[in-house]
């Protein structure tokens, strides 16, 4: 572009002009000598407005058209800057865009549905000899309908690809209508059908202004048989004939490229397939390239307007293209399809070269082959919605994709306005740098020095672009080389295990070495020891980085190798893993911080894959677990297999959360909830099949009752690792059972005995009665009427305090809620003894003097059996309307503290020290997998518990805990009297 200022002089023809025309020319000449010293090309802008004027069959007119409508003059003068062929077709059809620009529609979104019906009325309007030109002029003037749109800004980016592909697809419809024209043998058949699919950006609505249009062509056939193949050559000639009428409707010029190498076997491939045919070839050997390009593909045009087939057909594909677990040979062959895409493209290529436009496309459908299988709204078609979404979701960090959003945008408008320039499809930078600093002003670079600030931003957004997209998907470090290396040789390199292995934290590097070695042993037969080293390897440096971060790398390494041994396939599982970094997580955090977990994993087949099954999801409900668990027992003749799958899942589900950091109170919580909702169960299932052999026991016309009392940690919603579950059975007096000689009391006893049976042989809980009236040696189940007896008499201090966690926990909710305010009651409001405080304090001492020479965190000097006990103390006397059945004790110094029966401050520092104990306590047993509460008192061992419990060093951890120990005496010595 010519940067020179005008003359100033007017040029000869300007003159002439004003002679020939005057006053409108004079006028048109003056208001255009200011807008064109102001254009990106002055001397353009000249000449594009002489040509309009003068080619035009009525000059004169032109020129006062122009004189009223300065902003059709303004655009005219600005417009050839940027596109020399929206200039043209201005200069061709002058009368066409007045009349855009008078109707303001460059600044309109049209739409395809707009667009239809403005092209179908152009056609019915025309001679059917010129229907194919009517098809190009439309092409034309929408086209520069756009670029008006663009350049002024009327239009956003988004705008402008969704009406460059809405045009075209009305335009191919329209096309397939003329066509199908000279096809009445597939017109008259009705169950016919032919269906065009737009694929890549033309698929996505986010075509370029001069793109090839990529299609695929499908048919249905009316006929049942077609042994000459009649009907499949007829849809072979209406292919051809359509791309055709595509590429040259009128002879006189081509309307669009048509690319058909994307159908299934490419240019080797029939123009033309079925349905049928299409669908079993990519199921058969579908290629995962092809895998990807079907992300975009969108029926567009169809025969008789019918675009069932092509739904039809994105429907059926979409388990295919979008699967469940995505094979590792896609995903990879996505990223070499870009390196191979990139190594034959120019540097300057923006489309195709290193941080261009395909970094970001393959980046986007690279998440979209990852997590669309099991995230729905991962599977539409455009590359910025979708972007977007990977961002909101924390698939990409949003950071990188509000950034990549940007700098797509920017490129797509550089892409724009080099296609524009001259209709053609352009891609590569301007060499030359008058060329380029036209660009570079065609861009918005205005001011001093606009082709150095270009290149130094289009430099900077490239670099950016393709750090993003290599670190998140085109990533090959020589840190994965060497992890290779140390997988496939047979003995532990010395520098290697030395460089990645010592850092880590291991004390015996070549028996790591070896450990790592194994994880790559496929036991699967289908699955090579190559695919399941590359699927390692991927994931092997954030695993190891994972390792360090845990209390002893050894540990927890040999306990990923136990995990990963009760794997089928191991390529899949690491794949998964290097597809999901945060299900990684997990298991490294169960590897490293829960023998006992892993234990599971080994003792539970398939335990692994539902427990990443389960962390897609929400965490259950209590409603959703309890029928889950009804759902297990009902018809299995032995219940207990899958009820301990069902716990060890959602153990191992909440240990993964809260080693994340879910808050210890909603880990008691959900443990307690999974019990509540397995013994319902159990207790269904048994109460049913002892109905089936004796009846259900019946008084006065009327079935007798049963329930279950939860008590202790358990009964307030606190249960923990391995605890063991306390209930009281009871049951209402009295009754027959109609089909044998037996009182319901027995019937009820049975059914106790069963759960208890059931319970310890499935190894699901160890329930524990002995907190019943008379303790062991009273009856397994109290029924009401021996309830009312024992507790209408003064209770022991010990028993009262044991009863205020009390909750219903299964079986008839109404004899429970009987049940519960007869003993709350007489818990809460028996007078207390007049040596009370004496009584609680003996307690106190006996059960610290059954723990001496231990650290033990419940019973030991200061352990959480104070704040149990100074908040049951403190409780007694209390209105049970004021402390609901459950209340956790957390909850009940809350409540005291409300009632200004204990200080709020006492509140704050006794729950913050339980929550302490209780968490050291809760590491402790998920590392060990049984119930444990003393702390080893070695450095080692100890410095581990430490680490379990996210303590920086052994002595943060012995002073927090010393504090905790030491508040909680404290005010045990000042609330106990």
């Amino acid at each position: 572009m010519s940067t020179e200022p005008l003359p100033a002089a007017p040029a000869p023809w300007q003159a002439t002009w004003v002679e020939t025309w005057g006053e409108p020319a004079a006028a048109v000449l003056a208001h255009a000598l200011p807008v064109a010293g102001g254009a990106l090309d002055p001397a353009r802008a000249w000449t594009d407005l002489r040509a309009f004027v003068e080619a035009g069959a009525d000059p004169a007119q032109l020129l006062e058209r122009l004189r009223v409508d300065t902003e059709a003059l303004d655009l005219l003068l600005r417009v050839g800057s940027f596109s020399r062929y929206a200039a043209e077709v201005a200069r061709l059809r002058p009368h066409e865009f007045l009349a855009l620009v008078a109707g303001r529609e460059y600044r309109q979104v049209w739409g395809r549905g707009f667009l239809g019906a403005t092209l179908a009325d152009e056609l019915a309007a025309a001679d059917p000899a010129q229907r194919p030109t009517v098809l190009a002029r439309f092409k034309h003037r929408h086209f520069l309908r756009i670029i008006l749109g663009d350049v002024t800004g009327a239009l956003g980016f988004e705008a402008v690809v969704r009406e460059l592909s809405d045009i075209v697809d009305v335009l191919v419809q329209a096309a397939l209508d003329l066509v199908a024209e000279r096809h009445t043998a597939l017109l008259t058949e009705p169950a016919t059908g032919f269906v065009v699919l737009g694929m890549g950006k033309h698929g996505a609505r986010e075509l370029n202004y001069s793109s090839d249009i990529d299609l695929i062509f499908l048919y249905r056939s009316g006929l049942e048989d077609d042994p000459e193949g009649a009907m499949h050559e007829r849809f072979q000639r209406l292919g051809r004939d359509l791309i055709g009428m595509l590429e040259e409707p009128d002879g006189r010029g081509r309307l669009f490229r048509v690319d058909m190498r994307l159908r299934p076997e490419g240019d080797k491939g029939e123009l033309v397939l079925s349905l049928r045919e299409t669908i079993d070839y990519y199921y058969s050997i579908g290629r995962p390239w092809e895998r990807q390009a079907m992300i975009k593909a969108r029926p567009i045009a169809g025969l008789r307007r019918d675009l069932a087939i092509g739904t039809a057909f994105v429907e059926e594909l979409r388990p295919w293209v979008f699967p469940q677990e995505p094979e590792w040979e896609t995903l990879e062959e996505a990223r070499s399809m870009r390196r191979r895409i990139e190594e034959r493209a120019q540097e300057a290529n923006i489309k195709t070269g290193a941080g261009g436009i395909r970094d970001i496309e393959f980046l986007v459908q690279f998440f979209q082959l990852c997590f669309a299988g099991r995230l729905p709204e991962l599977r539409a078609r455009a590359t910025l919605p979708m972007l977007r979404l990977v961002g909101d979701r924390g698939i990409l960090p949003k950071g990188h994709a509000d950034i990549l959003e940007g700098f797509y945008i920017w490129l797509r408008t550089v892409e724009h306005r080099l296609q524009m320039l001259e209709d053609r499809q352009e891609h590569e930078l301007p060499k030359a740098a008058p060329a380029r600093h036209a660009l570079a002003l065609r861009c918005g670079f205005a001011g001093a020095d606009p082709l150095a600030r270009f290149d130094a931003h289009q430099a900077q957004v490239r670099v950016r672009v393709r750090e993003i997209v290599a670190r998140h998907f085109l990533t090959h470090t020589q840190e994965q080389d060497a992890m290779l290396a140390l997988l496939v040789q047979g003995e532990a390199d010395e520098r290697l295990a030395g460089r990645y292995l010592a850092q880590v934290g291991f004390r015996d590097l070549p028996v790591a070495a070896r450990n790592l070695r194994k994880l790559a042993n496929e036991s699967f037969f289908l699955l090579s020891r190559s695919r399941t080293e590359r699927s390692l390897v991927a994931i092997l440096p954030l695993l190891l980085r994972l390792f360090a971060k845990c209390p002893d790398p050894d540990q927890a390494l040999d306990n990923f190798a136990r995990i990963v041994s009760a794997v089928g396939g191991r390529a899949t599982f690491f794949e998964l893993l290097g597809a999901r970094p945060e299900i990684l997580q997990c298991f490294t955090d169960l590897a490293g911080w829960s023998t006992f977990l892993v234990a599971l994993l080994q003792d539970f087949a398939g335990l692994a894959d539902e427990i990443i099954d389960v962390l897609n999801q929400r965490p259950r409900n209590p409603a959703l677990l309890a029928n889950e668990a009804r759902h297990l027992v009902h018809g299995l003749k032995d219940p207990g297999p899958p009820l301990a799958f069902l716990i060890a899942r959602e153990t191992a589900v909440v240990a993964i959360r809260d080693l994340q950091g879910l808050e210890s109170a909603r880990v008691g919580l959900h443990l307690s909830t999974l019990a509540q909702a397995v013994l319902s169960a159990v207790l269904q299932r048994l109460v049913a099949e002892q109905a089936r052999l004796w009846g259900v026991p019946m008084q006065g016309g009327r079935p007798t009752r049963f329930a279950i009392i939860g008590l202790g940690k358990l009964g307030g919603g606190e249960l923990t690792y391995a605890s063991d579950t306390d209930v009281l059975f009871v049951c209402d007096p009295g009754g027959r059972c109609p089909r044998a000689d037996h009182d319901g009391e027995e019937f009820w006893l049975r059914v106790a005995q069963g759960l208890m049976r059931t319970a310890a042989d499935s190894r699901l809980y160890e329930i524990d009665p002995r907190l019943r009236p008379w303790g062991e040696h009273g009856p397994l189940v109290a029924n009401m009427e021996e309830l009312r007896n024992y507790w209408g008499a003064p209770r022991e201090l010990w028993e009262r305090m044991a009863m205020l966690r009390a909750s219903y926990l299964a079986g008839d909710p109404r004899l429970a809620d009987e049940a519960l305010t007869l003993i709350r009651g007489a818990a809460l409001g028996q007078p207390l003894p007049h040596d009370a405080a004496w009584q609680v304090r003996d307690m106190r001492r006996r059960l610290e003097e059954s723990v001496a020479g231990r650290d033990h965190l419940k019973r030991g000097w200061g352990g959480y059996v104070d704040h149990e006990f100074i908040a049951q103390h403190r409780c007694l006397g209390l209105p049970p309307a004021v402390l609901p059945p459950g209340t956790p004790i957390a909850g009940m110094f809350s409540r005291l503290a409300e009632l200004g029966r204990i200080p709020v401050e006492a509140a704050t520092e006794l729950t913050s020290g339980l929550r302490l104990m209780r968490f050291a306590e809760g590491r402790m047993r998920l590392s060990a997998g049984k119930a444990i509460s003393s702390l080893p008192t070695d450095a080692t061992n100890r410095t581990r518990i430490a680490k379990l419990c996210a303590f920086p060093d052994l002595a943060a951890f012995d002073l927090a805990l010393h504090l905790a120990r030491e508040g909680a005496r404290s005010w045990f010595d000042r609330l106990v009297v």
